[in-house]
């Protein structure tokens, strides 16, 4: 049986396509990063529609009210001064300087750690160089004078 918010979904998205928003499902899906398989299974009740594939609709089409979507409440689509500003970063007021310290202890762990991989891989290198070396001194050396003939 299909979900509330599945059937405010496709109803929404056929609003969309008599709009000229949307030409069709394909369109619809590709714009959302999914497939028509994924829209078909909302619309048949076979899959519930997804708070991503929510969150990507109202990147695509901001003019749409997804508080309509998910609870039934308020208009289909949004007016121009209720709309969200989807552009701005959260991160735009943050401190850029708090970030780097906040991150700076991992970072360094991260760095040391790859240096010591850098040094063990230095020190395996060497150590096949050398058994490539004996190796060879080895096959070398190998007395093959005395190998019977079997012809």
């Amino acid at each position: 049986m299909l979900k509330d918010e599945n059937l405010r979904f496709i109803e929404l998205v056929e609003e969309l396509k008599i709009n000229g928003k949307i030409a069709d499902y394909v369109q619809l899906a590709s714009s959302l990063g999914t497939n028509k398989a994924g829209i078909s299974d909302i619309k048949s009740g076979r899959k519930k529609i997804s708070i991503e594939l929510i969150r990507r609709m109202k990147i695509s089409y901001p003019e749409v009210n997804i508080e309509w979507v998910i609870m039934g409440v308020g208009d289909k689509f949004c007016t121009q001064s209720s709309q969200i500003d989807i552009q701005k970063s959260p991160t735009q007021n943050v401190d850029i300087s708090e970030l780097f310290k906040q991150f700076a202890p991992i970072l360094e762990q991260k760095d040391n750690k790859l240096l010591k991989q850098a040094e063990e891989i230095g020190e395996l290198k060497a150590r096949i160089k050398e058994l490539e070396q004996r190796l060879g001194k080895t096959a070398g050396d190998a007395n093959i004078g005395g190998t019977a003939n079997a012809g």
